[in-house]
């Protein structure tokens, strides 16, 4: 009988937990959110290095 009162007492503990699981969509979105500015960024970066890079071989053709 202490075992059946202990499992009972552990599915209760599993509910709690996974209704605290089932209220963390803001964190979700927050994610996305990030994800989407990282991936803004990594685009203006690769902009800078295509254009540095042809500025570079612009000036070392240029020079020789």
């Amino acid at each position: 009988m202490g075992k059946a009162h202990f499992a009972s007492s552990d599915a209760g503990q599993r509910s709690d937990s996974s209704s605290v699981h089932d209220d963390d969509d803001g964190w979700d979105a927050e994610v996305s959110a990030e994800t989407e500015s990282l991936l803004e960024e990594n685009a203006r970066l690769r902009a800078l290095v295509v254009q540095l890079s042809r500025l570079v071989l612009k000036n070392v053709v240029g020079q020789k």
